[in-house]
């Protein structure tokens, strides 16, 4: 059964919100091996002038696919993902991301490209902008974005 949404520009996800905490930023960067200072040592990370720990460019990746496959379900497939971390992210209390559809392209009947613009906010602060391009099936029939490769894959 085909339970992905059904999108048209201009339509908004639902918002993810979530609690940065240092477990968060640190166990992040940890899991991608990422052992630079600035991601778990708050006093190195002060001495370099910043204001705290930082979260690194593979969680916010993460948080921002786990923000579009939310709301896509299991039938959506990220082909592109592009953003640009703006202000450092710190464990400072919640993040929302929020995001819209801003183009659709129908590849075929089958498959829909659907390309979103997302942000990280905390607080009414932006410090992280992206966009996504995913792959959802189109409006004739069950046709998976799984299965499609080769010349019909073009994110």
């Amino acid at each position: 059964m085909n339970r992905a949404p059904k999108p048209h520009i201009g339509m908004k996800l639902p918002d993810l919100l979530l609690p940065v905490t240092r477990r968060l930023v640190s166990m992040g960067a940890a899991a991608s091996r990422d052992w630079q200072p600035q991601h778990h040592d708050p006093d190195w990370a002060r001495e370099a002038g910043l204001p705290d720990i930082i979260m690194n460019n593979y969680t916010q990746a993460g948080l921002i696919s786990r923000f579009v496959t939310d709301w896509s379900g299991p039938s959506g497939r990220i082909g592109r993902l592009r953003f640009a971390m703006r202000r450092p992210l710190c464990p400072v209390g919640n993040l929302t991301i929020r995001g819209a559809v801003v183009d659709l392209s129908a590849e075929s009947d089958t498959l829909v490209w659907v390309e979103i613009d997302a942000e990280i906010l905390v607080g009414d602060d932006i410090v992280t902008t992206a966009t996504i391009r995913v792959a959802l099936p189109g409006p004739g029939g069950d046709s998976s974005a799984w299965h499609c490769s080769g010349s019909r894959w073009n994110p």
